[in-house]
C-alpha cells in the first residue's frame, strides 16, 4: 500500500489540502471551493488541479476527500470520478475509467486495479468525527450551514438538517446574519421607523446596517436580496456574537442557534438509540454558540469536543478506517 494519502476537505468556498506521510503532514496547499454543488465543474476542477500541483503526491496516492452535499452514492461518485481525473492527469497517468465511492459501507482493500488512484469521498462530517479523534459518534458542523451526522459501532449512520439555506440551515453563520436582519426590519417596523437612521446606542442594529452598507433598515431589504451570498451575510454572525454580552437581541440570537443545533445532535442520538461523543465543528464551534451547544448538551449526557484543529487532519484516521490505506511503506513509500 501507499504510504502517502492526500487529504480534501472541500468547503463551500475554499479548498484545503494536506499530503501525509502516515500520520504526518509532509505538505498543504489552499484552493478555491471544488465543490460541484456550490461551482461549476471546470472551477472545481481548477482549484483541485491547483491543489495537486502544490501537494505532489506520489504517483497512486489515496485521496480521502470530505466535502458538503455528499449525501447519495451518485454524488459520491460524481466527486471520486472528478478528484481520480484530476489527480491522475496530475501524475502524468490521464484520468482512468470507472467511478469508485464510499458513501455507503467500507470498501475492500482490493476494490482497484494497480493502476488507478483510490479515492474515497465522504460527508465533510465524517472529517469533523476523524478529526476529533472518533470514527463513531456525532459530528456536528457550524459554519455557513449546519448539519450533523452520526455512526454507531454497527456501522448505522444518520443524520439531522444540512438542507441548505432555501430549507433549513438552522443555527448556522447564514441562519444568524438572516435573523440579525430580520430582527432589525421588525424592530423597525414595529416603531415606525423603518426610514430612519437607529439612533446611536443602538448598537445592533447600526451593526447590521454597517455590514450591509446601508443607513436605514428599509434599504436593508434590498441590500440583503440584491447581495445574495451566503459567505457575505454569515458574516454578521460574528457582530451577533461579539454583540451578545452587551445586547439582549443578539444574547437572544446566540442561544437561539445553540437550541437549533442541540436539536439536530438530540436527533441524530435518539436515531442512533446510544449515548456517543459529539464533535463540533465549523467557524462557530469555539465561539459562544459552541459553548452553550456543551453545556445544553452536558444536560443530556452527551460529551461535547469543540474541534480546535481543521478537519482534514482527520482525514489519516477515517482512511485507515475504510480499510483501503493503512499507512505502511509500499511501492511509493
Amino acid at each position: 500500500m501507499n504510504r502517502f494519502l492526500v487529504g480534501l476537505d472541500i468547503g463551500g468556498s475554499h479548498t484545503r489540502g494536506v499530503l501525509f506521510r502516515g500520520d504526518s503532514p509532509v505538505r498543504e496547499a489552499r484552493s478555491g471551493s471544488a465543490n460541484v454543488q456550490n461551482v461549476s465543474r471546470e472551477r472545481a476542477a481548477q482549484s483541485l488541479r491547483e491543489i495537486f500541483a502544490r501537494l505532489e503526491p506520489p504517483p497512486g496516492t489515496t485521496v480521502l476527500a470530505g466535502a458538503g452535499g455528499v449525501d447519495t452514492p451518485h454524488d459520491a461518485a460524481a466527486l471520486t470520478q472528478l478528484i481520480r481525473s484530476v489527480a491522475e492527469a496530475a501524475a502524468g497517468a490521464g484520468p482512468a475509467p470507472g467511478v469508485f465511492s464510499a458513501a455507503d459501507g467500507h470498501p475492500a482493500p482490493d476494490a482497484y486495479p494497480a493502476s488507478e488512484t483510490p479515492v474515497i469521498a465522504v460527508h465533510d462530517t465524517r472529517l469533523i468525527l476523524a478529526a476529533g479523534g472518533h470514527t463513531e459518534g456525532i459530528a456536528v458542523i457550524a459554519g455557513t450551514g449546519s448539519v450533523a451526522w452520526g455512526v454507531n459501532a454497527s456501522g448505522h449512520g444518520t443524520r439531522a438538517g444540512g438542507w441548505g439555506y432555501l430549507l433549513g440551515d438552522e443555527g448556522s453563520g447564514y441562519w444568524l446574519g438572516r435573523e440579525a436582519v430580520r430582527h432589525v426590519l421588525r424592530d423597525a417596523q414595529h416603531r415606525g421607523a423603518s426610514d430612519v437612521t437607529p439612533a446611536e446606542d443602538d448598537r445592533f442594529a447600526r451593526a447590521v446596517l454597517g455590514h450591509a452598507g446601508v443607513d436605514t433598515p428599509t434599504e436593508l431589504i434590498a441590500a440583503f436580496h440584491d447581495r445574495p451570498d451566503r459567505t457575505h451575510w454569515a458574516g454578521l454572525a460574528r457582530t451577533v456574537i461579539e454583540l451578545a454580552p452587551h445586547d439582549d437581541a443578539a444574547r437572544e440570537l446566540v442561544s437561539a442557534a445553540a437550541a437549533h443545533l442541540v436539536e439536530l445532535i438530540i436527533t441524530v442520538a435518539r436515531n442512533l438509540g446510544e449515548p456517543l461523543p459529539v464533535v463540533m465543528g465549523g467557524g462557530l464551534a469555539t465561539t459562544s454558540v459552541g459553548v452553550e451547544l456543551r453545556e445544553r448538551l452536558g444536560d443530556h449526557g452527551l460529551r461535547v469536543t469543540l474541534l480546535d484543529r481543521e478537519p482534514v487532519l482527520g482525514a489519516p484516521l477515517l482512511a485507515r478506517a475504510t480499510g483501503l490505506w493503512d499507512g505502511r511503506a509500499g511501492r511509493a513509500g
